[in-house]
C-alpha cells in the first residue's frame, strides 16, 4: 500500500517559520476564523498516492521582485507563495501597491481568503478591474463568504453570487468534473478530478463559462470569463492552503502546471512533473448529474447557544418533475421539483457542541440516492470573571 509522506524532524522548525512570519492586520474574530476544508478534516487520508508527497523540509519562499506572477499579500498569502514557489519564483505585492505595479503583472494570484479584510476593498475592488481590463490575468482562490464576490471585476449588468469556505461543503476525492474544455483545465488527466474544494458559485457573469463543477451539486467551483483585454478565472479551490498541509493532490500539481504555462510563464526546470499519467485521447466534459445536491451554512464556527442555518439544495437537471423526500435531524420532508428547477429547504437549530448536520435524500420510490454532511465547530468563549 502507499505510504502517506512521513513527517521530518524539521516540520516542526517550518510551522513554527511559518507561524511567526509577520502577520497581516486582522480584524478577524470568531464570526470569520476557520481555514478552508475545515468541515471535511479526514478526507485526505483516503487518497493515498493521489496525494501530492511534499517535502516540508524543502520548502521556502522564492521571491523574485521583478516576476510576472505575483500574489497578493492578504488572506493566505504565505501559503500560495509556497505553492506557486514549486513552479518559478514569485513576487509579493501589498495591496495599496498593486496599480503602482500592475502594468508589469501578467499573472495576480488572490490567495485564499485574500479578499477579507482589505485596508480599503473599494479601492482594491477598482485596481482588480484596472488590472484586469488593461490585460493582465486573475486567478482567484476559494474566500471565505459569498459576499466577497463582488469585489470581483463585473460588467455593469453582471454579479456573481455563490458560497465561500465558511459557508460551502469542502470535497476532495473526486470532487469536480470537467464542464467544458478550456487551457485552464488542460493539465487535468481525468474527467472527474481530485481537487480540493470548498465553496461554489450560483450566478455568474454572463459570458462566464463554467469550468468544472462541483461532482454532487452541478454547481460551477472554476469558471472563467473575459474582462475588457484581461480574463478572470475564478474558483473555489484551496490548493494553496492545502499544500503545506499535505492535502494538495497530484491532480491540482497538473491543472496548475499547465495553467502557468498557457498563462505564457515559463516554469523552473525544478517545476513538478508527473509522469506515471499517459493519455492520448482528449478529454470529454461529463454531463451535469441528473439531480443535484449541497449543504449550506451561514457560518463554520459558532459561539455555544447560537443558531446555526443550514440551508439544503435540490436542482433538477432533467426534463420531467420530480419529487423528492428529504431527511435531517429526525424530520423528513417531501419536495416537488419542476423540470429544471430548483428547491430549499432552511434548517435553523441552537448549538452547543462540534458536530456534522446529516442529511439524507431519496426518490419518489424512497431509493436512497445521496448523503451528505456539512460539519461545524462550536467554542466557547473564556470566562472573564475573575
Amino acid at each position: 500500500m502507499p505510504q502517506r509522506p512521513r513527517f521530518h524532524p524539521i516540520v516542526a522548525v517550518f510551522f513554527l517559520w511559518i507561524t511567526l512570519m509577520p502577520a497581516i492586520p486582522s480584524s478577524a474574530s470568531v464570526s470569520d476564523t476557520g481555514n478552508p476544508g475545515g468541515d471535511e478534516p479526514d478526507e485526505s487520508a483516503f487518497l493515498g498516492d493521489a496525494l501530492y508527497p511534499t517535502k516540508l523540509e524543502d520548502i521556502s519562499p522564492k521571491i523574485d521582485t521583478k516576476s510576472k506572477i505575483a500574489v497578493l499579500d492578504n488572506g493566505y498569502g504565505r501559503e500560495a507563495t509556497l505553492f506557486f514557489g514549486l513552479y518559478l519564483p514569485v513576487r509579493v505585492v501589498q495591496e495599496a501597491d498593486l496599480p503602482a505595479q500592475s502594468s508589469s503583472i501578467s499573472l495576480l494570484i488572490i490567495p485564499s481568503g485574500g479578499l477579507s479584510h482589505l485596508n480599503d476593498p473599494e479601492q482594491f475592488r477598482m485596481a482588480l478591474s484596472r488590472f484586469v481590463e488593461e490585460g493582465g490575468m486573475l486567478f482567484i482562490f476559494s474566500q471565505r463568504f459569498g459576499k466577497d464576490y463582488a469585489l470581483f471585476p463585473l460588467s455593469p449588468g453582471d454579479s456573481i453570487q455563490g458560497y465561500g469556505w465558511l459557508e460551502g461543503q469542502s470535497s476532495l476525492p473526486r470532487s469536480a468534473t470537467l464542464a467544458m474544455r478550456h487551457p485552464a483545465v488542460a493539465g487535468l488527466t481525468a474527467s472527474r478530478s481530485n481537487l480540493n474544494i470548498d465553496g461554489a458559485f450560483t450566478v455568474y457573469p454572463r459570458n462566464g463559462k463554467p469550468l468544472l463543477r462541483n461532482s454532487v451539486s452541478g454547481q460551477p467551483v472554476m469558471l472563467a470569463y473575459k474582462y475588457g483585454r484581461g480574463s478572470v478565472i475564478a474558483s473555489a479551490l484551496f490548493t494553496d492552503w492545502a499544500y503545506p498541509h499535505l492535502r494538495a493532490t497530484w491532480d491540482e500539481i497538473a491543472l496548475f502546471s499547465k495553467l502557468l504555462k498557457w498563462a505564457g510563464l515559463f516554469l523552473s526546470p525544478s517545476a513538478p512533473k508527473r509522469q506515471d499519467r499517459l493519455f492520448s485521447a482528449p478529454l470529454l466534459p461529463e454531463a451535469l448529474p441528473v439531480m443535484g445536491f449541497s449543504v449550506q451554512s451561514d457560518h463554520e464556527v459558532y459561539e455555544a447557544g447560537e443558531t446555526a442555518t443550514f440551508s439544503i439544495n435540490l436542482w433538477n437537471y432533467e426534463d420531467r418533475k420530480r419529487t423528492l423526500h428529504v431527511f435531517y435531524d429526525g424530520t423528513g420532508h417531501e419536495v416537488q421539483l419542476p423540470p429544471h428547477g430548483f428547491a430549499q429547504l432552511t434548517h435553523s437549530v441552537p448549538v452547543y457542541s462540534t458536530r456534522r448536520l446529516w442529511v439524507y435524500f431519496h426518490d419518489e420510490q424512497e431509493i436512497f440516492l445521496q448523503t451528505l454532511k456539512k460539519g461545524y465547530t462550536v467554542v466557547y468563549p473564556a470566562n472573564e470573571e475573575k
